[in-house]
C-alpha cells in the first residue's frame, strides 16, 4: 500500500491558498477517483482509500497545522504498517513557479516546516519521496509569508488547473513507476512557458525547496 499525503493548514481561511497546494492536489486526485474523505481523529487526518494504477493507496490531509504534519504521518504509517519508502509527501514550493512540479527522492526538508515535522516524527528518517508543487515566483523578504497564504488570482486559474492536472497525473505515475522514473518524466516540464520553449526547461536550475 502507498501513502500519499498532501500538506496544508486546516480551516476555511486557508482553503485554496498557495500554501495549501498539497491539500488541493490530494483533493483533485480524490475527486477524480470518486472517493470521499473521512475524518480519523485518532490519526489526526482526513483519509480516503483509493485505487491508483491498480494499487491500494491512502490519500491523506492532516488536520493539524502544517508544522505538526508529522503527527499524522507517523500515526498512519504505524497503524497501517506502511514503510516510509512507500510514502509520498505533496507540498507547495514558492521557489518553483506555478506551472512546475518537482519530485525529490529523500533528502532534507529545505526549510519546509511540514517536512521538518515529518522527519522529526519518523525519528530522523528521510527516505520518503516528495512532490513539490510550484506556487511562485517567490517575492522574497517580508512579503513571502503573506504571499504563500494568499489565493491564486483569477488570471492564473487556467495555469493552476493545468498544473493540478499535471500533478495528479504525476502522482499516479509515481505509484506505478517509482520516483526515479517520475523525476525523469516530470521535473523538466514547464507549463508556464510556451510549447516552443519546453526544450529549454532543463537549463533552469533546480529548486532546493523552501
Amino acid at each position: 500500500m502507498k501513502l500519499i499525503v498532501g500538506l496544508g493548514n486546516p480551516g476555511p481561511e486557508y482553503y485554496l491558498t498557495r500554501h495549501n497546494s498539497g491539500f488541493t492536489v490530494i483533493e483533485s486526485i480524490g475527486t477524480a477517483s470518486g472517493v470521499h474523505f473521512s475524518t480519523k481523529r485518532d490519526l489526526f487526518c482526513e483519509l480516503a482509500r483509493a485505487q491508483l494504477a491498480g494499487r491500494d493507496v491512502l490519500l491523506v490531509k492532516p488536520t493539524t497545522f502544517m508544522n505538526l504534519s508529522g503527527r499524522a504521518v507517523g500515526a498512519i504509517l504505524r497503524w497501517y504498517k506502511i514503510s516510509s519508502k512507500d510514502l509520498l509527501i505533496v507540498h507547495d514550493d514558492v521557489s518553483l513557479p506555478l506551472g512546475r512540479i518537482r519530485f525529490q527522492a529523500g533528502g532534507g526538508a529545505g526549510g519546509q516546516h511540514g517536512v521538518e515535522s515529518i522527519i522529526e516524527c519518523l525519528g530522523g528518517a528521510r527516505d520518503f519521496d516528495r512532490l513539490k508543487f510550484g506556487c511562485g515566483p517567490d517575492p522574497g523578504g517580508s512579503v513571502r509569508a503573506d504571499y504563500v497564504l494568499s489565493r491564486y488570482p483569477l488570471a492564473q486559474q487556467d495555469l493552476l488547473n493545468k498544473s493540478l492536472a499535471l500533478a495528479s497525473e504525476a502522482v499516479i505515475f509515481w505509484v506505478r513507476h517509482g520516483v526515479a522514473d517520475a523525476m525523469n518524466k516530470y521535473n523538466g516540464i514547464r507549463l508556464d512557458l510556451p510549447p516552443e520553449s519546453q526544450d529549454q526547461a532543463d537549463t533552469f536550475p533546480e529548486s532546493s525547496g523552501v
